[in-house]
């Protein structure tokens, strides 16, 4: 794709009229003059997310092709990853654009004429060196997005609570360090983004958001959750992962439309029963907390299909969780738990079952059920035998059971027909039974630090054998 080939698709539009002109992945330096003749144009891609591909397709502008302000008709202008550096003042004579999107340049500031970019409703800057958001963004009065994760920001202008029809605010990857109350003015706003940033609080005034259905304010330094969240009756996700939160207020339960809890990487040491209430709750993250123990309660959240409790100092596990009939992953490495309840074969819905890095000593024929599991891990604990019953997990795909006692695997694993990996490192194994030759479908087999003689021959040359 060259120069050649943009000027021939700049010349079909202008003689077809075209409304939209896509030269995103064409490698450009400069966008060619004759892109003047195209007054017709509304859209103009000069980069841009490809789905089929996965990736972003760019160019190599390093300035703003200036060419652009004379389509005065534009209302869309797309310049996904170039190597830009600077915006224009005059951008702010395409007076109908509507949406803006510069992400992935090497832009250092927003100038404050784009504030008279008064029919503006879309403007995303992700992944720049951008600094400072202008006052003047606040006259945006029709935006609806406004994004610009991934830069250097370190404050947020009050004049953003100025943008009464914003429905969508991510400054996300930042440097700011506080929330400024006039946000709590944006009552259109139903998704709030400010991941990775040095936030201490949560100021009250966002308890006035009544529209806001999304709150992500993970990986920040916030010290506890105010008990007025609980206003934002529309809330479906809460995120607050990685922070210095000791603990959750029983005022959470009363957010009864919320369907995601992210909770994770913080100091907290148990769970209020009010959060039995969050019938809709379908994802609840506690991973890498100091919970010690699992309230019986948590089996009323009748919605959840993931539950994770990875890495907290869990010593047991209540038969009651065996009520969550909807679960389908439930995590609980790295915790303190020597035996697993057999109850746990009735959560028929389960696919992935993670106990890596426990105290268990054995495995309940139970879980043999759990026809519709595909991956249990049950590496690093203290087993000394795998059960027949694991046969009949007809779904599974991966069966970890490396760093035990286990002497000898049984015939019933050959029947584990969908099996991809078996993984048995450093256990007391002597032999491989013959039947596991059947495993059509396996391609991963590691049993280095046993003490293996012989291995069948039916899986020479098929099987990746790791001894």
């Amino acid at each position: 794709m060259t120069r050649e080939e943009a000027v021939r698709l700049i010349d079909q539009a202008a003689e077809e009229k075209l409304m939209e002109l896509d030269l995103a992945g064409l490698g450009l330096e400069e966008l060619p003059p004759q892109i003047g003749k195209c007054t017709q144009l509304e859209t103009l891609l000069l980069g841009k997310w490809d789905e089929e591909k996965k990736e972003f397709l760019g160019n190599k502008l390093t300035e703003f092709p200036n060419a652009v302000l004379q389509l005065t008709n534009l209302k869309r202008l797309d310049l996904w990853r170039n190597q830009i550096t600077s915006i224009p003042e005059a951008l702010a004579q395409l007076s109908n654009l509507t949406h803006l999107t510069l992400d992935l340049n090497w832009i250092n500031s927003i100038p404050e004429a784009l504030g008279h970019l008064s029919n503006l409703t879309h403007l995303t800057l992700d992944i720049n060196q951008i600094t400072s958001i202008p006052e003047a963004l606040g006259q945006l009065s029709n935006l609806r997005v406004l994004s610009c994760a991934g830069n250097q920001i370190t404050f947020i202008p009050e004049a953003l609570g100025q943008l009464s029809n914003l429905t969508q605010l991510d400054l996300s990857k930042n440097q700011i360090t506080s929330i400024p109350e006039a946000l709590g003015q944006l009552s259109n706003l139903t998704q709030l983004a400010l991941r990775e940033n040095k936030i201490t609080s949560i100021p009250q005034a966002l308890g006035q958001l009544s529209n806001l259905t999304q709150l992500y304010l993970h990986w920040n330094q916030i010290t506890f959750i105010p008990e007025w969240l609980s206003q934002l009756s529309n809330l479906t996700q809460l995120g607050l992962s990685r922070n210095q939160i000791a603990s959750i207020p029983e005022a959470l339960g009363q957010l009864s439309n919320l369907t995601h809890l992210c909770l994770g990487n913080n100091q907290i040491t148990s769970l209020p029963e009010a959060l039995g209430k969050l019938s809709n709750l379908t994802q609840l993250g506690l991973h890498s907390n100091q919970i010690t123990s699992i309230p019986e309660w948590l089996s009323q959240l009748s919605s959840l299909t993931q539950l994770d409790l990875n890495n907290n100092q869990i010593t047991s596990i209540p038969e009651a969780l065996s009520q969550l009939s909807n679960l389908t992953e439930l995590g609980l490495n790295r915790n303190k738990i020597t035996s697993i309840p057999e109850a746990l074969g009735k959560l028929s819905n389960l696919t992935q079952l993670d106990f890596q890095d426990n105290q268990i000593t054995s495995i309940p024929e139970a879980l043999g059920q759990l026809s519709n599991l595909r991956f249990l891990n049950l590496s690093n604990n203290q087993i000394t035998s795998i059960p027949e019953a694991l046969g009949q997990l007809s779904n599974l795909r991966i069966l970890g059971l490396a760093n035990n006692q286990i002497t000898s695997i049984p015939e019933a694993l050959g029947q584990l027909s969908n099996l991809r990996a078996l993984i048995l490192d450093n256990n007391q194994i002597t032999s491989i039974p013959e039947a596991l030759g059947q495993l059509s479908n396996l391609t991963q087999f590691r049993l280095s630090g046993n003490q293996i003689t012989s291995i069948p021959e039916v899986m020479y040359g098929r099987v990746r054998i790791q001894i």
